[in-house]
């Protein structure tokens, strides 16, 4: 179908511009209606139909999901890292906030299996609790490369003088 194809278009070029699989959760539930469970985009409902936007997102949000959920600790850890740095807040503060109002119980998709929906709501707390308690936890740090190793000079032609 022309329209799915050009629906699945927008929603992977969308996708692809953001930066990890915590940002692509947060930004498939921010259109979710919480009080419906209605997936609305306006600008793709106005060139396609509403109910194939839905579908779409609400299918993907559960894609997307997963593999959030994959993640280990630490990576759950630098995610939420980098997405607080882009709402330009202080890391500490927000992670402490986010454990007293639990806002990423809206992260789940609707008919999420129970256990998933537990192991990720445990995750979530524990990476937060990382971020307020031990926010320079040696796994936390980047991947640094190794340096390049050093060659040996080439050994210069001696000329006969």
């Amino acid at each position: 179908m022309v329209s799915s194809d050009r629906l699945d278009r927008y929603l992977n070029r969308a996708l692809e511009s953001l930066d990890g699989p915590f940002a692509q959760l947060a930004f498939l539930a921010s259109l979710r209606d919480p009080y419906t469970g209605r997936y609305l985009h306006e600008g793709w409902s106005a060139v396609l139909p509403q109910e194939l936007v839905h579908d779409a997102l609400r299918e993907t949000h559960r894609r997307v999901f997963q593999s959030a959920a994959d993640l280990s600790l630490a990576d759950l850890c630098n995610e939420l890292r980098k997405h607080f740095h882009l709402l330009g807040e202080e890391e500490q503060r927000v992670a402490k906030l986010w454990l007293e109002t639990e806002p990423y119980y809206e992260l789940v998709p609707e008919g999420c299996p129970q256990l998933p929906r537990r192991f990720f709501i445990t995750q979530i707390r524990a990476a937060l609790a990382v971020l307020v308690r031990f926010p320079h936890w040696e796994f936390l740090r980047e991947p640094v490369s190794s340096p390049l190793p050093r060659f040996d000079p080439q050994p210069q032609p001696r000329w006969p003088n």
